[in-house]
């Protein structure tokens, strides 16, 4: 039995090529994490939600082995339909997107743009629903300071760039900015009592 080397490695890949392994089968290695990207991401969403082949199984309504020929198989292999099963029994999420990769410079365009786009949502919601108001102020206080401090702490890794002057307080009255975590509750019981509000219409209208 070997013994331990005691060195880490970042990936299987990675060890296989420090650890003197043929390059034909390094390449093997490579060209399989290529074509299973979706399919490993599919298994990271089930041990993430700590489920089981079995457990995935029973919550999507399929057998123990469809699961294991899904996770056996290729990205090319792959249904819409398998991928919208394994994000709705994981609660999880997964994001595609097709074409050529897009430079530093286009995606911070891209993430500024989106986040532009969920502030004026959420900027909507707080017009429509007064008690959401201050916590959304709160988290657009929150924003301001994270995109600042993040702008700030890229600034600063520039060569021959100086530190930018700048100075921010808040007033000693101010409150204390809420958490994410209960913003995004508030949401949630918001689309929740909604939901409630259109099936109670319904079922009226139905029973009229």
């Amino acid at each position: 039995m070997p013994k331990p080397t005691g060195r880490r490695y970042a990936s299987v890949l990675d060890m296989l090529k420090n650890e003197g392994v043929s390059s034909e089968i390094c390449q093997q290695v490579e060209t399989l994490n290529a074509e299973t990207k979706v399919v490993r991401r599919l298994v990271l969403l089930r041990t993430q939600a700590g489920l089981t082949q079995s457990d995935l199984a029973k919550k999507i309504g399929c057998t123990q082995s469809r699961i294991s020929k899904v996770e056996a198989s290729k990205d090319i292999d792959l249904t819409l339909g398998a991928i919208r099963d394994y994000v709705k029994a994981t609660n999880g999420r997964i994001n595609f997107g097709f074409g050529m990769p897009v430079n530093h410079v286009q995606a911070v365009k891209a993430h500024a743009f989106s986040i532009k786009r969920h502030l004026e949502l959420l900027a909507d919601i707080a017009k429509k629903h007064d008690e959401l108001e201050p916590h959304i102020q709160g988290f657009f206080g929150e924003a301001f300071f994270n995109i600042l401090g993040i702008l700030s702490e890229c600034h600063e890794q520039m060569p021959n760039s100086a530190r930018p002057e700048f100075e921010m307080s808040l007033s000693p009255q101010s409150e204390p900015f809420p958490s994410v975590r209960r913003l995004a509750a508030l949401e949630d019981e918001e689309k929740t009592e909604s939901g409630r509000k259109y099936h109670k219409t319904r079922s009226d209208r139905i029973h009229a």
